[in-house]
């Protein structure tokens, strides 16, 4: 399966990366908007944004240089991700949401990329998911909800007796494979350890979320699903509810796990630059 792999450091002071390549653009004009993955930053994306001509990373609270949630982890939710990213982008003088745009994400970050693409239906020109952990649209008598629900709350135990490389630990193998976070460098251990707490806050804020399948009608743009064959079946039965709401939409299923943007991005990246091509504003 796969071995985690540790965030950049390479975080400029601004909460945003817009970079222009000097490679072959296939995305005109339009901005592309990436979210990364929990435990992970906006350099996440730093191969797949040289290919687009207005590549936006963007790095979610609590990871990079954007900060903790100024609520409290009960309080915390999905729309204070989008109120942070909505006034990141206003005190930038960037009135992203407000013009046509392509959004990608991984994992955490494409369950937010859902809840944008909800928001703003008329702006989205083409979603593209890897794996969003959108857990609050499974049946509650869904065994993948159930599954994660105890990983939530085995972190959550860990994390109330201070034992912060036990909750890190059982984290990321468990999107990895067990062992994995044990043959890590000390280096990148000590980046993941700085990160867990913020895993909780996303763990409740996904558990809590109220949106049912059914309030994503509204999005009506091009969506892309990919999943890695090799993933636990908690994010895969997420993809199978996506794929009955979107029955159109372009579906990949790849050689890799849940991390594959990250561990297998010669596998996703393409299919993402292909899709996002296929899809630019006539």
């Amino acid at each position: 399966m796969l071995q985690a792999e540790h965030p950049s450091n390479n975080s400029t002071s601004t909460s945003y990366t817009n970079t222009t390549s000097t490679k072959t653009q296939t995305t005109g004009d339009d901005p592309v908007i990436l979210l990364h993955s929990s435990l992970s930053n906006r350099q996440q994306w730093s191969v797949l944004s040289q290919t687009f001509n207005k590549p936006i990373a963007l790095d979610l609270l609590g990871y990079g240089q954007s900060p903790m949630p100024k609520k409290s982890r009960v309080e915390f939710c999905l729309v204070d991700e989008l109120t942070i990213l909505e006034e990141t982008l206003t005190e930038q003088n960037t009135a992203l949401f407000q013009q046509p745009f392509h959004l990608v994400g991984h994992s955490y970050g494409a369950a937010v990329s859902l809840q944008i693409a909800k928001r703003y239906p008329d702006k989205v020109l083409s979603l593209s998911l890897f794996e969003p952990v959108a857990f609050h649209l499974l049946e509650e008598n869904s065994p993948a909800l159930a599954e994660i629900q105890q990983i939530s709350q085995v972190i959550n135990t860990f994390l109330a007796q201070d034992d912060i490389p036990a909750a890190t630990a059982y984290f990321i193998d468990y999107w990895n494979q067990p062992g994995t976070f044990e043959r890590l460098s000390q280096k990148t251990q000590s980046q993941f350890l700085k990160g867990i707490n913020k895993v909780a806050y996303d763990f409740h804020a996904l558990l809590q979320e109220k949106t049912q399948l059914s309030e994503l009608d509204a999005i009506q743009c091009p969506v892309l699903l990919m999943e890695g064959q090799h993933s636990p079946m908690t994010t895969r039965s997420v993809i199978s509810a996506l794929e009955q709401q979107f029955p159109k939409a372009d579906i990949h299923r790849l050689d890799c796990g849940h991390m594959g943007p990250i561990t297998h991005a010669h596998l996703v990246n393409p299919v993402i630059t292909e899709f996002i091509a296929a899809h630019n504003k006539a």
